[in-house]
Formats: structure tokens, C-alpha cells, sequence
């Protein structure tokens, strides 16, 4: 948050993969530096065989409902971890659980095994472990478990939350937009660094078109793969985070049930 300041943010929203966790400390965080916060998620779920990041915006961490996707979502990523381990033994390439598990107080993820395999010195750097053995494609990959996209958004406005198609322009999520738009998204996460400038206009003209919200994000991971920190690298106009916070309260009012719980 003291960095995000420091780029000249004034607000901003965390939505780490499939947990809330550290949630009410960022809300405190941004509070403390002057900022709008927005609690958030990015829940991965498919569409067929599709893989879909679905990210919530607004939600309310404490949802039975929200919380109950997550856990399904947090046990697939404890298998997936195991059966990923069980493939780097199978490469002479030996791990612990407990180690990697320690990283993270949310999901873990093939970043913590990245790390764990650059610090065993299997690898050189975080990336490395990606190219050579837990990258799609790579001898020790295994695919996440996914909810559907259907549920995810259940889970999210079920949380008082509004959601968002995920970084369209990655992962051939552009080809299924219009068919992922027949569902009940509010929104499109329109700017990301690696949108190029033609798809960040045409996924805000398809968004004003729909009557829909336009979000972004960094997608910033940190320092973990030894890269500059992409936070600050994308620019949302304010007025786009006005029209989300209205919205909330419109969606929120329509919820009276779950104001208790903010």
C-alpha cells in the first residue's frame, strides 16, 4: 500500500487467487495512506475446457458462500500440489510439502514450488522452474482444479460482490467472450499490461456497448519471479473505480441482509 501510494494511486482493489486472506489488513493498510480500497478475489473457474479467471470486486470476504467455493478450490490446490511433487520426485527432484505450504497463508501455487525449487537449488530463478518443469506443457505441470464459471459468479455476488471476465485478451478468453457475456458478468477487466492498446478499446467498446463495467489490473506478483513489480504499470481513470463503488451500493442495497457483515 505505502508503494501504491507512492506511484500516485487512489485506490485500489487486491484480488489474489481463490482466497481473501489478508483482506481487512490491506483494507486497513490503504485506509491508513488515504486510499479507496476495494475488497476483491479471482476465482479460477472454466468454461468447458476453457480455463476462465473470474475476479470479484466489492465482495464481502466473511460469505458462507464465498468462503465454501474457496475451500473446494483450496483443497484442489493441496492435491494438485501433492501430484506435482510426486512428479519432481519422479525428475530426482525432491520437496517437501510443509515448506512450501509455509509460504503462503492463502492458496498455494506453482510460484510457491518455484521458489521452494530455486532456494533447493534445482533452479537458478522462479522462471526457470516455470520453463523447464512446472510450465503448461512441462514434464511436472498439473492443470488446477477449477469451479465452473457459473458458480464463481454465484459465489461472488452471493458476497455482494460484482464480477468481472478476467484479463480477456490472455488465454483465448476473447474467442468466448461474447458467449461468456450471455452470463451474468457486470463487468470486463479492460486494461492489463499485456493488452495491447487495440484490445484494451475494444474490450471497453464491447463493455460500453453491453452496459457494462470496465475494470484492470497489474497482475502483479511482487518480486517472486525476480522481475520489476508490474503495481503502477496500469492506469485505471478514477472515474471508472466511481462507477464500480455506485454500482456496489446499488447491488449492496439490493442485499440488506449481508450490510452486517461489511
Amino acid at each position: 500500500m505505502q508503494r501504491a501510494e507512492e506511484l500516485g494511486a487512489g485506490a485500489l482493489a487486491v484480488t489474489d487467487h481463490d482466497t481473501v486472506s489478508g483482506l481487512h489488513e490491506a483494507a486497513a493498510a490503504a485506509l491508513a495512506h488515504g486510499m479507496g480500497f476495494l475488497n476483491g478475489v479471482e476465482i479460477t473457474s472454466a468454461l468447458d475446457r476453457l480455463e476462465v479467471h473470474v475476479v470479484g470486486l466489492g465482495v464481502l470476504p466473511e460469505s458462507a458462500h464465498l468462503q465454501q467455493i474457496l475451500c473446494t478450490l483450496t483443497e484442489g490446490r493441496g492435491r494438485r500440489l501433492d501430484l506435482m511433487l510426486e512428479k519432481l520426485g519422479c525428475l530426482g527432484l525432491t520437496l517437501a510439502r510443509d515448506p512450501i505450504l509455509a509460504r503462503t497463508a492463502g492458496a498455494v501455487g506453482r510460484m510457491h514450488i518455484a521458489q521452494e525449487l530455486r532456494d533447493a537449488g534445482h533452479v537458478r530463478t522462479v522462471q526457470e522452474a516455470f520453463d523447464r518443469y512446472i510450465g503448461r506443457g512441462k514434464p511436472a505441470f498439473v492443470p488446477s482444479e477449477r469451479v465452473s464459471v457459473e458458480e464463481a459468479l454465484d459465489a461472488i455476488h452471493a458476497a455482494g460482490g460484482l464480477a468481472f471476465v478476467g484479463h480477456p485478451g490472455l488465454g483465448g478468453v476473447r474467442r468466448q467472450l461474447p458467449r461468456l457475456l450471455t452470463l451474468p458478468f457486470d463487468g470486463i477487466e479492460a486494461y492489463h499490461p499485456r493488452h495491447k492498446a487495440g484490445h484494451v478499446d475494444e474490450f471497453i467498446q464491447f463493455a460500453e456497448a453491453n452496459s457494462l463495467l470496465v475494470s484492470g489490473g497489474s497482475d502483479c506478483h511482487g518480486r517472486a519471479k525476480g522481475r520489476r513489480p508490474l503495481l503502477g504499470s496500469v492506469r485505471v481513470p478514477m472515474e471508472r473505480y466511481t462507477r464500480i463503488c455506485s454500482a456496489l451500493g446499488n447491488r449492496r442495497a439490493c442485499l440488506p441482509e449481508l450490510e452486517g457483515q461489511v
